[in-house]
């Protein structure tokens, strides 16, 4: 066969096209996964306080099979030849101890593989993202409720493991080995496991705890669940195993952590998630939220405590060994409309918190939110990747938020261990409100309900400044506090002047105390009333000061400074989302997702080299 002659025109294209389709394929495979491998959590030991397990954990009932079941560890390999597995029964979980070096053998019959799903249960009111809620969907589960023919889900969560039998290895360098997970469709390979070829059985790896495959059959499945060998330690593993042809019995959201830090003091901090629906305050989908028992929970623990390192993605682990977890009576939850978009999320006060330290904030849901346990599509739990947060280094910030007029506040402010949280936030809040008061009264002699010629703005009204001036207001009269220990530059050094909470005091010569910047506090009522000592402030956004300036009549006169006077009284946001001034409904980097923005920068790079390139070579 003959190919057809190119011209050289022809010819240097066609080498150009491939060698960009080449770069494609390269880019895809390079950076792809970037994101997630950027969040990762570090894989890291787990320190158990005891060397065995009880099959049944703090009351935790496993489904069982319908043999007469004697409590003895199901799974456990009988001495012969071949291994009797246990049946593993739709969207009900077992539970089984198993040693270092042994396999367990498990199957799911082909009447579960080929039964009638399970009806489609009630769960969460609509997460409506479309502008008219009328078009979005009815009801959202908690896991995708996948339909395709035959698809079985299979999962497992680590619940505990084995411990470190040498104190001479650092449990933060020394990492759990995982548990691994043989399936297998094949009749010729009714026992799956390690050593046995890759063409008859797939390898699962539990990763922090958790493993999740799906996969189509029509006949019997087979499952086998390793533990692998180890002479660093010593003792059991114990985990839940569920198969299901509904959706996954456990599951887990590597995607994003939906949880983001607000702020602490030194014992507490608050979280929130991330919107739950983006619907109009007006609409029934709205009220359903704000009205709803809140559907998540989360975990908290120390990073420096090694009793969940490698099992961070087990819901199984974090309930049992997580320091924060409920049950404990540390975290307290509820459901607000405070932060980006004024929206529906749920929000976590968490408390018995060590001061000066940094935990892993894990979000988690019990069950599918609605039921869980057996016999519950999703009923094994799910948690979303893990993010970090810490806690305050002095005692005269605390954590305030829920006031009645400044209910936007939510934040650590000035304070003294000696006034208790409702005082203090009643000092504050009463003070702002009185201050709002002489500005209605101001605001009252503006001609606002007026026609279009006399009023004083045709793009804004009385009502926009109101808003404005509260924001404002807020943020000026009740200060957010940060440590004094702290360097970073954007904060600010106020009322030097005063002792600290242990009777010292700066020199008299000291630069702080000299300026009357950073002698005092911007609010007097923090000196006379409170007095935190010295603290540093993270200032107000210069933003909030030119939204007030903007919305309201110049009758009224309000001004923002300028030159030095405006930096040491307002600061600026950064473009990362980090929280370096304060504003109203602020959470540390909930507006910006810094990999993102750097993954798609590099794609845009990419993608304008290759057309410079393609064109130089089509017309060099």
């Amino acid at each position: 066969m003959q190919f057809p002659k190119l011209t050289p025109l022809q010819s240097r294209f066609a080498a150009t096209l491939a060698a960009t389709i080449l770069l494609v394929i390269l880019y895809y495979v390079l950076f792809t996964d970037l994101g997630s491998f950027a969040y990762a959590l570090e894989i890291r030991p787990v320190d158990p306080k005891v060397a065995d397990y009880p099959l049944l954990i703090e009351g935790r009932k496993a489904a069982h099979d319908d043999d007469g079941d004697d409590g003895t560890i199901p799974g456990k390999i009988a001495a012969r030849d071949t291994p009797a597995p246990q049946a593993l029964v739709n969207n009900q979980f077992k539970q089984s101890n198993i040693n270092l070096g042994e396999t367990q053998y498990w199957t799911f019959p082909k009447s579960a593989v080929t039964a009638p799903r399970s009806a489609t249960p009630t769960g969460l009111p609509a997460n409506v993202t479309a502008t008219d809620p009328s078009s979005a969907s009815g009801v959202v589960m908690n896991h995708e409720l996948k339909k395709r023919e035959n698809t079985v889900y299979i999962s497992l969560n680590t619940c505990l493991g084995p411990s470190l039998n040498s104190t001479n290895v650092d449990p933060l360098s020394a990492a759990i080995p995982p548990l691994t997970v043989y399936i297998s469709t094949s009749e010729n390979n009714k026992a799956p496991g390690p050593g046995k070829s890759s063409d008859e059985q797939a390898e699962y790896i539990a990763e922090q705890g958790y493993m999740g495959a799906s996969f189509s059959a029509e006949s019997d499945v087979y499952v086998s669940v390793a533990a692998p060998n180890s002479t660093l330690f010593s003792g059991v593993y114990n985990y839940d195993l569920a198969a299901s042809i509904d959706a996954y019995f456990h599951s887990v959201d590597d995607d994003t952590t939906n949880l983001y830090f607000v702020d602490s003091d030194t014992t507490s901090a608050l979280l929130i998630t991330d919107n739950v629906t983006q619907s109009s305050p007006d609409s029934p989908n709205y009220q359903q939220w704000m009205n709803i028992t809140p559907p998540y929970t989360m975990f908290a623990h120390n990073i420096n405590n090694s009793a969940i390192f490698g099992l961070e993605r087990s819901y199984c682990a974090l309930s049992l060994s997580a320091q924060i977890r409920p049950g404990n009576n540390a975290i307290n939850t509820s459901m607000t409309s405070r932060g980006l978009g004024n929206k529906p999320k749920e929000q976590f006060k968490i408390t018995y918190l060590n001061s000066s330290s940094t935990y892993y904030g894990i979000l988690g849901m019990y069950g599918n939110s609605t039921a869980s346990g057996i016999d519950v599509i999703g009923g094994g739990g799910k948690v979303w990747r893990a993010m970090n947060f810490t806690t305050k280094a002095d005692s005269n910030c605390a954590l305030l938020y829920n006031l009645d007029f400044c209910s936007q506040v939510a934040y650590a402010v000035p304070s003294n261990p000696s006034i208790d949280l409702t005082t203090l936030a009643h000092m504050y809040d009463s003070n702002a409100q009185s201050y709002y008061q002489n500005f209605t009264n101001s605001l009252s002699l503006i001609p606002c309900n007026t026609s279009s010629i006399s009023m004083y703005s045709l793009a804004v009204g009385c009502p926009d400044c109101a808003s404005a001036y509260k924001q404002w207001l807020c943020a000026v009269t009740i200060p957010r506090c940060y440590d004094y220990s702290s360097n970073f530059s954007f904060l600010q050094p106020r009322n030097a002047g005063q002792a600290f909470l242990n009777g010292t005091t700066l020199p008299a010569d000291d630069p702080l105390v000299l300026s009357p910047v950073t002698n005092a506090s911007r609010n007097p009522l923090i000196d006379s009333q409170i007095k935190p000592g010295p603290y540093k402030e993270i200032l107000p956004c210069h933003d909030l000061c030119n939204d007030l300036v903007r919305t309201c009549p110049s009758a009224l006169g309000f001004q923002c400074p300028t030159g030095q006077y405006l930096n040491d009284s307002y600061g600026y946001r950064a473009s990362n989302g980090d929280i370096t001034c304060s504003y109203l409904g602020a959470a540390y980097y909930l507006n910006s997702s810094p990999m993102k923005l750097a993954a798609n920068f590099s794609f845009e790079i990419f993608l304008g080299f290759c057309v410079l390139w393609l064109a130089s070579s089509l017309f060099y």
